[in-house]
């Protein structure tokens, strides 16, 4: 047996061994508060057969929209600001105080402005992955090398060529880490914007079951966020190994 399939199978056993406790803590002790884990699956399946494929959309929406918006904007703004002195010198304080507010407190004043539709958690997972792609794009515009820029610069390329051949390259890697911390902070965003005050999405889901003091399915729903949270996680690894491909053929000829 290979290390990783003895590895899985370790994980596999702890897991089960897991559920067993929590199953017979539940049976035999007080479910009260821990529910237990065939209930859970029980009320997972009558969600799957119900309304889950729906609220799973609505988050899904809200998080794509957002990282849209902000991905990008947070990506250009932090790699020119990142080569600019001047420009970096005026603004990226203003975006230093923008990262101190805390998300939740943001949630009222969205909702205020734009509705109680989808768009308030739209616009917080924008500001949200806005915020993490700017620092992450600023500190890599500011780590290229400047031989390069210089050699570039001998060579007549201009600025524009400068940034499309040099900058833009070399911030690919503090990209992919920026979209890596943005994407799980995007589903905290949406989540807490549809905990405040929705009526669908997997937060939704969430604050329906604390209101009928509901603990299966505050437990169901928490389960479905882990698994749409290991899916994203999944997908970026993903993501990233195709992009940064060229990593491993360095390695290899290393």
């Amino acid at each position: 047996m290979s290390t990783t399939s003895r590895l899985w199978l370790q994980r596999g056993f702890l897991l089960a061994a897991l559920f067993a406790l929590w199953e017979a803590y539940g049976a035999f002790g007080s479910s009260r508060y821990t529910s237990r884990p065939s209930a859970i699956l029980e009320r997972l399946g009558e969600w799957i057969a119900g309304d889950l494929a729906h609220h799973v959309l609505v988050t899904t929406t809200e998080i794509a929209s957002g990282l849209a918006i902000g991905v990008p904007l947070g990506l250009l703004v932090g790699m020119i600001l990142g080569r600019s002195v001047h420009l970096a010198a005026v603004f990226r304080p203003f975006v230093v105080l923008m990262n101190s507010l805390p998300i939740v407190a943001l949630t009222p004043l969205l909702i205020m402005w734009f509705g109680l539709g989808m768009q308030p958690k739209i616009v917080l997972v924008a500001f949200v992955s806005f915020l993490l792609m700017f620092f992450n794009a600023f500190s890599g515009a500011r780590a290229v090398d400047e031989d390069l820029i210089d050699s570039l610069t001998l060579m007549g390329a201009s600025s524009r060529e400068r940034f499309l051949k040099i900058v833009g390259p070399s911030c690919l890697t503090w990209a992919i880490a920026g979209l890596r911390n943005a994407l799980p902070y995007a589903l905290i965003a949406a989540v807490i914007g549809e905990m405040m005050l929705s009526r669908e999405g997997l937060g939704h889901l969430i604050t329906r079951s604390a209101q009928q003091f509901d603990m299966t399915g505050i437990y169901t729903a928490l389960f479905v966020l882990m698994i749409f949270g290991a899916a994203i996680n999944e997908a970026t690894t993903m993501l990233e190994n195709r992009l940064l491909r060229w990593r491993h053929v360095e390695t290899v000829g290393v």
